[in-house]
């Protein structure tokens, strides 16, 4: 069990994706106080968590018994929405859009506790662990993600001065090519999925 968590959580940090929250740390470090700062990232994860864990557990009921929408097609769409995302980081190399805001607390739940920590990737990523996994390894991994990306922006407001958009580009275009990769294995094995329910 504890693999599976491991390897979970590993796969919605990637999902999660860290890089482009340290590089809004440093943008918002030039405009703000640094407690609002810390507030704003403990605010923005936490809500990010909640909504999480809220996909987790009824994303699977929502989708078959209201939607009557198969897995399989939910690996499928949300396949193809992860390789979207992770070619528009390859050939971008950033994905951070911030608007001038006067009171910093009000990016903590958009935009960044959704879509940057709780987006189309992450929500579908819970709702498949949960599926494949259950309720506890999909809520354990999201804790630890989301706890990993909580400590990632907070080591960047107080270790990294300055962190230019050029360097961050070339890690968040890494993260993009694994996300494109994941995106096509899970558009793959939706495809097999379906493909198998229909011949047996």
């Amino acid at each position: 069990m504890m693999e599976e968590i491991l390897s979970s959580a590993l796969l919605m940090l990637i999902m999660i994706d860290p890089s482009d929250k340290i590089l809004l740390v440093s943008l918002l470090k030039e405009d703000f106080h640094i407690d609002d700062i810390k507030t704003l990232i403990i605010r923005a994860n936490l809500i990010g968590f909640i909504l999480l864990v809220l996909f987790a557990l009824t994303g699977k009921i929502i989708l078959q018994e209201i939607f009557h929408i198969d897995l399989n097609a939910l690996r499928v769409a949300g396949g193809f929405v992860l390789f979207k995302i992770g070619l528009e980081a390859l050939e971008g190399g950033g994905m951070v859009t911030l608007k001038k805001e006067k009171n910093i607390l009000a990016l903590a739940a958009v935009p960044v506790a959704t879509p940057l920590i709780a987006g189309p990737a992450a929500i579908t990523t819970a709702i498949t662990l949960t599926a494949e996994y259950g309720m506890a390894v999909s809520t354990a991994a999201i804790l630890i993600a989301i706890l990993l990306t909580a400590l990632l922006m907070g080591v960047a407001l107080y270790a990294l001065k300055n962190v230019k958009k050029t360097t961050l580009g070339v890690f968040i275009r890494i993260i993009g090519l694994f996300t494109m990769a994941i995106g096509a294995q899970m558009m793959v094995q939706g495809v097999v999925g379906i493909y198998l329910s229909m011949v047996q």
